[in-house]
């Protein structure tokens, strides 16, 4: 006669696991993830859905896709993100010096990265060389490259605004970041 066992596993209990494993990870203050699991658990599912759609990139050179995704994340004033932004970039290989070159303003960039740079500004601020800088990078990157990077800038925007309007801006402070 066997015996057999069953585990079954809270939801919840599980999506705080993950959550906690991402902060423990990363160095990242994810509370606002905590709190929007305890009172509204569709809502981080909803949110959880949308969490792929930052670090998706299949056709972006790496340099150049996180070129536009620390440009973008330096923009929108969060530092524990662009913490978060920076570890990842380490994560995937990108130079030190790039990342200070980009974050911080300091060393150089080759004319790519600058120009992606330069695109990611105008994009956010809506400025009138955003199309002309466009049309340059798609030239030289291809639409697939574009649209990645499109990706990277919107929701670099996304995490800080999410924070804000749940009450967890806080969280998004100026930090000594880590390169």
């Amino acid at each position: 006669m066997t015996t057999e066992t069953t585990q079954t596993t809270d939801p919840k209990q599980a999506a705080l696991s993950q959550i906690e494993a991402f902060e423990a990870a990363y160095g990242y203050d994810a509370t606002y993830m905590k709190a929007m699991l305890e009172h509204a658990p569709e809502a981080l599912e909803v949110f959880n859905g949308f969490v792929p759609m930052a670090g998706h990139r299949e056709h972006a050179p790496l340099e150049v896709y996180f070129a536009a995704k620390l440009t973008a994340y330096r923009i929108a004033d969060c530092g524990p993100c662009l913490q978060l932004a920076v570890r990842m970039a380490q994560e995937a290989g990108v130079s030190d010096a790039l990342i200070r070159a980009l974050v911080f303003d300091k060393g150089e960039l080759s004319e790519l990265l600058a120009r992606t740079r330069d695109f990611t500004r105008a994009c956010l601020a809506n400025q009138p060389d955003c199309e002309s800088l466009r049309t340059e990078l798609s030239w030289e990157l291809g639409p697939a490259a574009m649209s990645e990077l499109a990706l990277a800038i919107a929701a670099a925007q996304v995490f800080p605004v999410v924070k804000r309007a749940t009450g967890y801006y806080q969280s998004c402070s100026l930090v000594t970041l880590e390169v």
